[in-house]
């Protein structure tokens, strides 16, 4: 990963400002003090004050200025947002025109047995937001586009008829 002299990184929708010191490390604005580290090409350490994270990058899409990575074992989605994406944002600029689901509907009857997130959460296209299981086979529903989470309106093991609402957006 390679930041500007301030760069904003989210973490599972919670966002960090990195800027890098004199001597090159980046810290983050949000922590009292965290050190990268690179250990091998994709491959990351950081310390943040006594303990000592990994990252393996497993993934970049260069279009959002995501990354899928493993952070001490656990996957997540971190999206880089430069100087220009925050003035962008800012200015209202970033709205997509294509249409986005307020309500994601169940594809196919099944039962949830994994509910991934929570009300609040902000994901990315892709984040997978429950597991569905039809005809013995799990099925992910992942978000179909960045949007921050309404409220679940099913349960773990809840039994679903194919169109039931399963997730609202805001």
């Amino acid at each position: 990963m390679k930041f500007e002299s301030k760069t904003t990184i989210e973490i599972d929708g919670e966002r960090f400002e990195m800027t890098a010191n004199e001597s090159g490390a980046n810290q983050s604005a949000m922590a009292d003090h965290i050190h990268m580290m690179s250990q091998a090409e994709g491959m990351y350490k950081f310390q943040e004050g006594n303990k000592l994270h990994q990252i393996k990058i497993m993934g970049y899409d260069a279009d959002s200025h995501t990354y899928s990575i493993e952070l001490d074992g656990q996957l997540k989605h971190v999206r880089i947002y430069r100087e220009l994406d925050l003035m962008i944002e800012k200015m209202g600029l970033n709205t997509i025109h294509s249409k986005k689901l307020s309500l994601m509907e169940a594809p196919m009857p099944g039962l949830v047995t994994s509910i991934k997130v929570t009300a609040g959460d902000h994901v990315i296209k892709g984040t997978p937001l429950l597991i569905l299981e039809a005809m013995k086979m799990e099925n992910v529903i992942a978000a179909p586009h960045d949007a921050i989470i309404k409220e679940i309106k099913v349960n773990i093991g809840q039994a679903v008829d194919r169109g039931f609402p399963l997730v609202e957006f805001e």
